[in-house]
């Protein structure tokens, strides 16, 4: 596996994976991921920023491909092994000293106006840390949590932090706030790849998501701690970003150009004061970038999800075989499985849409159908299902508050669609073109 970003990197260019864009403008950042995640392009290393000395990483997850190739898996096969890992996680494993701590800000040198932190689309609200793992810990427990969300830039040592209420920072920080203390946080920003991917699980309170990048790397991932707070961060970070999340304290954040594709609201949010800054000698910063499908934020989701469903209804319905997550804007999730029995597929759709929050749609079809292939799927669709029997709609449930559709915020519909064949009953043949062991060559 890879021990960090910098190894990633230098893969990608053995692989002619990775270019490297010179002199530009820090405009030109997000400019250039935006075209490599629209034709499935390289990465991109930017060097020579104007007015900055760091250079920048962007579209490491502009292609699902480049994300297995971090996981050393392919389509289909990471969903075992994400699920494996979530079973049997490894513990990280604490280091008296890391790279990410060669060089230490603190007080006055704290200034984030010195990373080369871009503006990603033309309406945000200001620079926008996209790549941050926020790490913190449960003040009455000491439970890790570690997630990504984004923070706008607010000053030189100043962040607020864009969460929803029924994420586990939210949990944590409301701890922290009935007795008006601070929740310490460590941001950790370019990082050993797989690590962003196992943040994207959706797995219970408690669950050390650096336990299930250890399984993925086959490895423990090295922690080291933090200069001022009580936290452990990965010890191969490019930067880490030390503070504490103020108690009762919002400041009004956004707009920012969300995965929806649509600005979200101005709204007030948590503050971050940060305390220190450390990093490796010459660190590179990366950023990930978020708006029109499909983007870095989108892969990172998908792949997040699909392998979330897969481990939380395999144990219930063992004659499934595959998850997929297609996420443009709202969660669709495709599920195939082999039919034992009437209303089973039915009964999927329904524990689906119950146990994963963040699906908008369901879709369950046979085993004959590849859940990767889009082009099954409506096939599936358009001559397995009736929209008068097949289509189940729940509505007044809850849901995130960003989709922009919505009649009421934080209320949505949901919606399972049952393309599998009726069971037990006659239905035509697929057609298949007979074998040929013709061998085709230009005239």
């Amino acid at each position: 596996m890879f021990k960090d970003l910098r190894e990633f990197l230098d893969f990608l260019d053995r692989q002619k994976d990775l270019i490297t864009i010179k002199n530009c403008e820090i405009s030109d950042v997000p400019a250039a991921v935006r075209k490599v995640s629209d034709t499935q392009g390289p990465a991109i290393l930017f060097k020579d920023i104007k007015g900055y000395d760091i250079p920048v990483a962007g579209g490491i997850f502009a292609t699902r491909d480049r994300a297995f190739s971090s996981l050393k898996t392919s389509e289909g096969q990471h969903l075992e092994k994400i699920s494996e890992a979530v079973r049997d996680p490894i513990p990280p494993k604490l280091v008296e000293s890391g790279s990410c701590q060669e060089f230490d800000l603190t007080g006055n040198k704290v200034d984030f106006t010195k990373i080369p932190i871009p503006t990603h689309s033309e309406k945000d609200a200001g620079p926008y840390i996209t790549a941050g793992l926020q790490i913190t810990k449960d003040p009455e427990t000491g439970t890790r949590n570690a997630a990504i969300y984004r923070m706008q830039v607010k000053g030189k040592n100043r962040l607020s932090i864009e969460f929803q209420p029924f994420a586990d920072i939210a949990t944590q920080l409301a701890k922290a706030e009935k007795t008006n203390k601070p929740l310490e946080i460590a941001i950790a920003v370019g990082l050993d790849p797989v690590i962003y991917i196992a943040s994207q699980m959706k797995v219970p309170y408690g669950v050390d998501i650096l336990g299930i990048a250890g399984r993925l790397r086959g490895e423990a991932v090295e922690v080291v701690k933090c200069k001022t707070v009580d936290l452990e961060v990965p010890a191969n970070s490019e930067f880490v970003i030390e503070g504490k999340v103020l108690p009762n304290t919002r400041e009004p954040e956004g707009p920012f150009g969300d995965f929806t594709g649509y600005y979200g609201d101005m709204s007030p949010q948590p503050v971050i004061e940060a305390k220190a800054i450390t990093h490796r000698e010459n660190p590179i910063y990366q950023t990930m970038l978020s708006g029109m499908p499909r983007t870095e934020n989108h892969v990172l989701v998908e792949i997040g999800l699909e392998a979330t469903m897969y481990d939380e209804l395999k144990r219930t319905f063992p004659d499934m075989k595959a998850t997929h997550v297609i996420c443009p804007g709202q969660s669709i999730g495709i599920v195939s499985l082999k039919q034992r029995y009437k209303g089973q597929a039915r009964r999927l759709i329904l524990e689906a849409l119950g146990r994963i929050s963040r699906l908008k749609y369901l879709i369950t079809v046979d085993e004959d159908i590849d859940v990767f292939n889009t082009d099954q799927v409506l096939w599936a669709i358009a001559t397995r299902a009736q929209p008068a029997e097949d289509f189940i709609i729940v509505s007044n449930v809850s849901g995130g508050p960003l989709d922009p559709s919505v009649p009421e915020k934080g209320i949505t519909s949901i919606m399972g669609i049952d393309a599998t064949k009726p069971f037990g009953v006659q239905f035509p043949g697929a057609v298949k073109v007979p074998k040929s062991s013709m061998k085709l060559t230009s005239a």
